[in-house]
């Protein structure tokens, strides 16, 4: 059995590669609407849709007895990847991660981690559009005007639930699914008259190049929060590369 640590739809299309070659997956994914992604694809699969920690993949390992972890997982889910790394190690089963590659744009600020973005938004003036997710919202809400903020969330209850919860207005939440086109971007910066977009280099299938260069044409000043920096064990960069080396050295 091989449990693929979904999140993208990069993870998605590894499992439905498995899945295609006969290999027994099990996907788990952190979030309800995570879970409903894979389920449309083609090959059904044992889903599960929450959140694990260490001491839950182990038990998941014992009990579908899992010989294999990929790891598909969002380029900033950290914490999922440190589990999946220490838990493969505890148990001596393979892990193998997939991470998207990056790009380094010119033009743009970089900045570390949240906090440090946020401090450097502090001392510039204008309407800034968050496009980072809503994991990490109440960093910008707590610290910044808030009649300077819009959110690029997902449309989901709980999502929108949680703008409104830190303080933004119904007018503050554009709640819609991407990615999307450089013009759709180009669009939305100036709809809501943006002169700083925060994002993260969540790679080309995640749209950030989109991003970036619909911004730099636009003339908003683009802040990204870089990756984690973390030293993955077994780290390829293509699906290709996922798929061969499963076949050389799964065994059930």
């Amino acid at each position: 059995m091989i449990l693929v640590l979904s999140g993208t739809s990069d993870g998605r299309k590894i499992i439905e590669l498995l899945s295609d070659k006969g290999y027994p997956v099990i996907a788990s994914t952190a979030t309800e609407y995570g879970g409903m992604l894979v389920e449309s694809d083609k090959n059904p699969v044992e889903i599960i849709s929450r959140r694990l920690e260490c001491s839950d993949m182990e038990k998941l390992i014992r009990e579908k007895k899992i010989k294999y972890i990929v790891d598909a997982t969002h380029p900033y889910a950290d914490k999922v990847s440190k589990n999946a790394m220490a838990v493969s190690k505890s148990t001596g089963i393979q892990y193998l991660r997939f991470e998207r590659k990056g790009h380094v744009y010119d033009g743009v600020r970089y900045f570390p981690d949240y906090n440090s973005a946020t401090l450097y938004l502090k001392e510039t003036v204008g309407n800034i559009l968050l496009t980072t997710g809503s994991n990490n919202l109440q960093v910008f809400t707590s610290s910044l005007d808030i009649s300077r903020l819009y959110a690029r969330v997902l449309p989901t209850n709980s999502v929108v639930k949680k703008c409104e919860e830190l303080g933004l207005l119904p007018k503050q939440i554009i709640a819609i699914q991407g990615p999307f086109t450089k013009e759709l971007n180009k669009a939305i910066y100036r709809n809501y008259n943006v002169k700083h977009m925060v994002t993260k280099d969540s790679g080309d299938p995640g749209g950030t190049k989109e991003k970036v260069i619909g911004a730099i044409e636009t003339g908003v000043n683009v802040v990204l929060i870089q990756r984690p920096n973390i030293e993955y064990t077994n780290l390829c960069n293509s699906i290709e590369e996922v798929i061969k080396i499963v076949n050389k050295s799964y065994k059930e």
